[in-house]
């Protein structure tokens, strides 16, 4: 029977060691992907103020569904001169709307329990 080279065994050790040590950090690496992953969706759910993407988000909406809610109630505002209700509540700074987390969920319990509907960006 013939001996192998000691180079290939060293050679096939190093590799075993390699792909070993490879699968640990890809697993490692995985593992703190997810934590960062829930960190940040802790961080997001603790937010006064959202963004109009993180209120799409959180309401399960598109942006431009959300944008036609506050379009709709500022011009039935506009047009009667008031507003039955609760209304949407966003803030405005230059150009970027933010919502208000808290007073988002009141606006979604007041306008289920009325039924409000919204329909090609107008209330009805």
């Amino acid at each position: 029977m013939k001996s192998v080279p000691f180079s290939i065994l060293l050679a096939s050790f190093i590799l075993g060691i390699s792909f070993i040590i490879g699968c640990i950090l890809l697993t490692t690496q995985e593992k703190n992907s997810e934590l960062t992953q829930v960190a940040e969706q802790e961080v997001s759910n603790n937010k006064v103020l959202l963004t109009i993407q993180e209120t799409a988000e959180y309401l399960s909406m598109t942006e431009e569904q959300v944008m036609s809610i506050i379009k709709a109630e500022q011009v039935s505002f506009t047009v009667s001169g008031f507003f039955d209700g609760r209304m949407f509540p966003f803030i405005k700074v230059q150009d970027q709307f933010f919502v208000s987390r808290v007073e988002l969920d009141l606006w979604v319990q007041e306008a289920s329990a009325s039924h409000r509907r919204y329909i090609n960006g107008q209330m009805q």
